[in-house]
């Protein structure tokens, strides 16, 4: 009875074992089989590696380094305390900070981003259950401090957020792979099912000079030191067909460490920032006057030293100014003058006047290869007060960017004709356009070329070479209006050679305070930044300015 007992029992507990069998593996089987997949297979999106930014001589400017992520299962990790605390002196971390890292109910947490390779090996050779490694692309900077704001950054999952890599986002911007990896119950990783790898991003190719651009950031933190100005700002332009060689802002930094600096310090002023230019834009009344055939560059004019234009008296800069002087369109650039520039604008009247600041290219975007380029502004026509005449020729009352000045320069050094700058051959260009004739354009070369032989513009002389341009000494505008009497903007704009001109360099000094007029701040930086680029170039001397 009692062996029959035990029989029937067996018997029962089989049938329940052999039922629950078939439960499991067949009623159950593929649920069961997808939880089991589910903890020891794990798949996930590899970074692809982002492409290379160079510049015009193949020097690698932006490039991207496999680095290692070091990822969690906080279900898993047994001891979270523990685990941080051999964590931290390898990750160089707070244990502390960790510890959060390891707990919780998900499936997957960031412990630490982007680790050398070999710092996520020594994490592995812990043993530690739960806790693996994921390879990831980090972006780096090769050239440190070297245009941080031209170049821009990314984030943390590669994604270009500012300069250049945010303009060429996609091109740059390669197709993640994928990676199936099969582990053992603790989280580790014991062998890979699948790797498909990653589609690596295209590469852009700069119009920039690594040297020049150098030369160019050095020639600006020189200024803005021994001037104690607030910041400062470069372009060198190739104007016969728009290419950018350098694009320097003053404070720089290390672009690998973008995220230690303000945002004001992380943008591209020369693209992004508007100001009023001041006596630099002399040279676009000038240009207006002299293409609608009402002056010639010896016409002469007596010019007081103040002018009166309805309730505005302009004076001139210097005080030291006979009653009565006779001065030539050309003595008006060269001398600077507020009250001749003033002149030639009532000469020229509202009408042609906007006419010429549209065609220089004033008051919309360049449509350089940058994000977030500013348009300018400047009163609509209908808007106009009866001083407003009075203020545009002299650079008051306009708003503009460095790009859109050394874009217009740019035309004048090539033969009156407007090409679009740009940072990439390969970006969509606007076609160039004739904004004067070819010969206003040698007219005003000329003139330009006394400004720095007997002019304001003598500081910007190159030995051996020929330079024409233009100084400017703007006060800054005030925020409640009106201007200010205490904060300029010195700036410089030039070309070289001036016969024929293969640069156009722009130097903006903000806010110096030791000295403040442009010919003393800025066309010092400019001299600097030509001497240098010419001989760069290859560009022969062209004879004693």
């Amino acid at each position: 009875m009692r062996l029959r007992s035990s029989l029937v029992f067996v018997v029962a507990l089989f049938a329940i074992l052999v039922v629950r069998a078939v439960e499991i593996q067949i009623v159950h089987g593929a649920e069961y089989e997808a939880k089991a997949q589910q903890q020891q297979v794990r798949s996930f999106a590899t970074t692809s590696k982002r492409g290379v930014i160079y510049d015009r001589n193949g020097e690698e400017l932006a490039v991207s380094r496999r680095m290692a992520s070091i990822i969690a299962d906080p279900l898993l990790v047994k001891d979270p305390v523990a685990a941080a605390e051999a964590l931290a002196p390898i990750l160089g971390q707070e244990a502390a900070g960790l510890v959060d890292r390891l707990t919780g109910n998900s499936r997957f947490s960031f412990v630490a981003r982007k680790v050398d390779p070999t710092v996520g090996q020594r994490v592995l050779d812990l043993g530690l259950r739960g806790l693996s490694i994921r390879p990831e692309e980090k972006r780096v900077y090769p050239k440190g401090a070297l245009a941080p704001q031209l170049l821009g950054y990314v984030g943390t999952d590669n994604f270009g957020l500012a300069g250049v890599e945010k303009q060429y986002d996609e091109r740059l911007t390669g197709v993640s792979g994928k990676r199936s990896v099969v582990g053992d119950p603790f989280g580790r990783t014991l062998g890979v099912l699948f790797d498909k790898e990653g589609q690596e991003g295209r590469s852009v190719v700069l119009t920039i000079d690594e040297d020049i651009q150098f030369a160019a950031e050095q020639a600006v933190a020189d200024a803005v030191e021994k001037f104690g100005a607030l910041k400062g700002t470069a372009i060198v332009l190739d104007p016969r067909n728009g290419e950018v060689l350098a694009m320097a802002n003053v404070p720089y930094f290390d672009t690998n460490e973008f995220g230690l600096q303000k945002e004001e310090e992380r943008r591209n002023t020369a693209v992004t920032d508007q100001y009023e230019p001041g006596s630099t834009f002399k040279m676009v009344v000038a240009a207006a006057a002299l293409e609608a055939g009402l002056v010639e560059p010896g016409t002469s004019f007596d010019l007081a030293p103040t002018i009166t234009v309805y309730d505005r008296t302009i004076h001139e800069a210097h005080e030291d100014i006979p009653a009565v002087r006779s001065m030539t369109v050309t003595d008006i650039l060269a001398q600077s003058s507020n009250v001749g520039a003033v002149t030639l604008g009532l000469e020229v009247g509202k009408e042609r006047l906007i006419h010429a600041i549209y065609d220089f290219g004033f008051t919309r975007r360049t449509g350089i290869d940058f994000p977030g380029e500013a348009t300018g502004s400047m009163l609509a026509a209908d808007e106009w007060s009866g001083t407003t005449i009075a203020n545009v020729p002299m650079g008051q009352g306009i708003s503009i960017t460095p790009i859109q000045l050394a874009a217009a320069y740019g035309a004048i050094a090539n033969e009156g004709i407007y090409v679009q700058p740009h940072l990439s051959n390969e970006s969509a260009t606007k076609p160039p356009h004739r904004v004067v004739s070819e010969d206003v354009a040698r007219q005003l070369k000329d003139m330009l070329q006394v400004s720095v032989a007997i002019g304001t513009g003598q500081e910007a002389q190159v030995k051996g070479y020929t330079v024409a341009g233009k100084t400017g000494t703007a006060q800054k505008v005030l925020p409640n209006g009106g201007y200010s009497n205490d904060t300029f903007i010195a700036s410089f704009i030039g070309m070289v050679p001036a016969e024929d001109p293969a640069l156009v360099i722009l130097v903006s000094i903000d806010e110096p305070t030791v000295e403040y007029y442009g010919s003393v701040v800025a066309a010092p930086a400019f001299a600097q930044i030509a001497d240098f680029a010419l001989r760069r170039l290859g560009i022969p001397p062209t004879g004693q300015q």
